[in-house]
């Protein structure tokens, strides 16, 4: 009752303008969040976590039509953990390319996507990859081509250059791209997404439906296991992508993108993760 009485004094002060934004708020909350939780989850046993993230949802989207963003994500992580009774801190280290939240003894990172895929999830950037400056050859083709001469020489040059780019600098490329991965995995504990999606109607954004995903650790480092051979052959820019396979399947795959130095993860299989909570949000803006 004390923070009843607290509220309904604290709104006498309020401008017309406020009000109005605190009724569109409070109308969202009527409107309430389709919330499915699994029943096995850790995440979500206590019931605040849950409810904190289905309410916060519906503020957000009271005010926009944007999906959640990585920052407020791990924002709204570490006070949902808070309200079910866990330490929390995000990591002020904004170059730090290992956990995003401390929950109690856990390091976590935190991943968020947005693409229209229902069965797979992808990590954008799963972490940087300024190594793979050193294994461009861009420079050695712009001479090739600007070579006068007969095309027997040109050809001579780039059928080097192959070489070197699959003898050499790819063999090169992969122990570094290993080395990345191991270092990345061993500085957290868990991956936790938040995949969201819109769900439209007439061509207006009615709601958003966002999935807390676990990611498996122990899924990832399976590609600590890709030799030189799995990969394609090495581009100019020094990009280069793979398939992880278990049981001979494509679990996901591996982008080494040569244009902006960074490791995407592509086309993880839901259905091999762990989906703690689901929640279908109304946008009432």
């Amino acid at each position: 009752m004390e923070i009843t009485s607290q509220f309904l004094n604290s709104i006498q002060n309020l401008s017309v303008a406020q009000l109005q934004l605190l009724q569109r708020i409070i109308s969202s909350f009527e409107a309430g969040v389709e919330v499915t939780v699994n029943p096995n989850s850790d995440l979500c046993a206590d019931p605040e976590f849950s409810d904190y993230f289905a309410n916060l949802f519906s503020v957000y989207h009271s005010i926009t039509e944007h999906k959640f963003e990585k920052k407020s994500f791990e924002f709204a992580f570490k006070h949902a953990s808070l309200a079910s009774g866990y330490e929390c801190e995000i990591n002020k280290n904004s170059s730090n390319q290992g956990e995003d939240v401390t929950r109690g003894s856990e390091r976590i990172s935190l991943k968020t996507e947005g693409e229209k895929t229902e069965h797979t999830f992808k990590i954008s950037k799963f972490s940087e990859a300024r190594f793979i400056a050193n294994f461009k050859t861009e420079i050695e083709e712009g001479d090739i081509a600007s070579l006068k001469g007969n095309d027997q020489d040109k050809a001579l040059r780039q059928s080097a250059l192959l070489a070197k780019r699959e003898e050499e600098l790819l063999p090169g490329l992969v122990e570094e791209f290993k080395s990345t991965v191991s270092h990345h995995l061993n500085s957290y504990d868990r991956i936790i997404g938040l995949k969201s999606q819109s769900i439209e109607k007439d061509g207006e954004v009615i709601s958003f439906r966002y999935r807390l995903i676990e990611i498996p650790k122990q899924l990832i480092e399976r590609a600590l296991l890709l030799t030189s051979n799995d990969f394609k052959p090495l581009r100019g820019n020094g990009g280069t992508s793979a398939a992880v396979l278990v049981d001979g399947v494509k679990a996901f795959g591996i982008t080494l993108d040569g244009s902006v130095e960074k490791i995407s993860i592509t086309g993880i299989k839901i259905s091999g993760c762990i989906t703690h909570a689901e929640f279908i949000v109304p946008v009432s803006v």
